[in-house]
């Protein structure tokens, strides 16, 4: 039996808090000058004990004393290296990409339907990567992520094989159990990360709706759901990751073909599309996955390269300390925002954590991008290397065979 992701993550407040507090971010967007209104804080006091614990002996060793461990500070290419998955076309995984997870300049592999002809071929792909990446500079399982929602989007054969609309008529208890089939089932294909679920509040007319990708139209129920099936990836040992953050359930186009704008009050995204986030979060989700989609509500630029939506609302009031993870990098919805180098470091300083795309070039370019604004400082390093604790932190919990 291959033990469970473990449980990384504090629960949050009860949601009715919790959104109240976005209330706060919904409403501060940027300044004139584009820059990101601050959240308020709250302070907390430390209580000392009213008793002092006895003292320690240290005893002196008997052989030579070793000097103080230190840590060498990462490199740049490291610590960029940390936050890229990388696709390529092939079915066998190419020789470039095994190299740059040796050095650390990658994190793992995004596989979709041309990667998976079948479980052999997926389990000896599986094996190579791990063994780059355990011949890395910081050793630890590789990230081997595929969209596994069910429906429509399915990578592998087996479970779950109906959509999301499909499963949220048979109840929790059902969900939860498909959600462990499903992570049963992507272990035995070597993958260790569920793009998935779906946590998005579907809307009449919506493409997740004529998509049925969405569990449903009532946030409480689209919560309960959410939870349902990260708990059972979860029990079955692979990371989940709630997608597409704060919400894509309203969108009429798909951003991975063009770009999209979710005109939908403050107050309603509270209300509504944040619920099911909340309750995944709550269920202690290891990913997030940042819509790229525009939500002029909460900001004037895309989600994915928005301070206000990743940080203030997610981290600050959502309280999600896990892996912040974009949609796919290289649409038409990130072009958009300009060159995807640079898009890539403002998405970087908004809180984004990993990058994804559908082709292989990307991958390299990211890298690349993000390796040299550490270098110059325009990411700060602190921010950098926070990132990487993340990244390296969901990494170690995460099977490596």
């Amino acid at each position: 039996m291959r033990k469970p992701v473990p449980q990384r993550h504090s629960r949050i407040r009860h949601y009715a808090a919790i959104v109240t507090l976005v209330a706060v971010a919904a409403c501060s967007g940027s300044d004139s000058a584009g820059n990101p209104s601050t959240p308020s804080t709250v302070s907390v006091t430390t209580v000392a004990p009213t008793t002092a614990p006895p003292p320690t002996t240290t005893l002196a060793p008997t052989t030579t004393t070793l000097p103080p461990t230190t840590t060498l500070p990462r490199s740049a290419d490291e610590l960029a290296g940390a936050r890229v998955v990388c696709s390529y076309p092939e079915v066998d995984v190419p020789a470039d990409l095994l190299a740059r997870l040796r050095a650390g300049k990658a994190a793992g592999v995004l596989w979709y339907g041309e990667n998976l002809p079948n479980a052999a071929t997926a389990v000896r792909n599986a094996a190579a990567i791990q063994q780059a990446a355990a011949a890395a500079p910081n050793p630890a399982p590789a990230i081997i992520a595929t969209d596994q929602e069910g429906g429509a989007v399915r990578r592998i054969p087996g479970p779950p094989e109906a959509s999301a609309q499909a499963l949220a008529a048979l109840g929790t208890a059902a969900i939860r159990d498909q959600g462990k089939a499903s992570a049963t089932a992507l272990r035995q294909w070597g993958i260790n990360v569920n793009l998935a679920p779906v946590a998005d509040v579907g809307r009449t007319g919506s493409f997740l709706m004529a998509q049925a990708r969405s569990f449903g139209t009532d946030p409480a129920a689209v919560g309960a759901d959410v939870v349902a099936f990260v708990t059972g990836l979860r029990d079955g040992g692979v990371a989940a990751t709630l997608k597409h953050f704060p919400g894509l359930g309203a969108a009429v186009t798909n951003t991975d073909l063009a770009s999209s704008v979710v005109d939908v009050p403050a107050d309603i995204l509270r209300s509504t599309d944040l619920a099911p986030f909340a309750a995944g979060i709550g269920a202690r989700t290891d990913i997030v996955m940042i819509s790229s989609a525009k939500y002029p509500a909460l900001d004037s630029v895309p989600a994915v390269v928005s301070r206000v939506i990743v940080h203030d609302v997610l981290r600050g009031q959502l309280a999600f300390n896990g892996v912040v993870i974009s949609d796919a990098f290289d649409t038409d919805a990130v072009a958009a925002v300009g060159p995807i180098a640079s898009t890539a470091v403002a998405a970087a300083n908004a809180g984004v954590d990993v990058f994804i795309a559908r082709h292989a070039p990307p991958c390299a370019q990211i890298q690349e991008a993000l390796a040299n604004a550490i270098t110059d400082g325009r990411i700060p390093r602190a921010d950098a290397e926070a990132a990487y604790a993340r990244v390296m932190q969901l990494r170690r919990g995460l099977p490596g065979d």
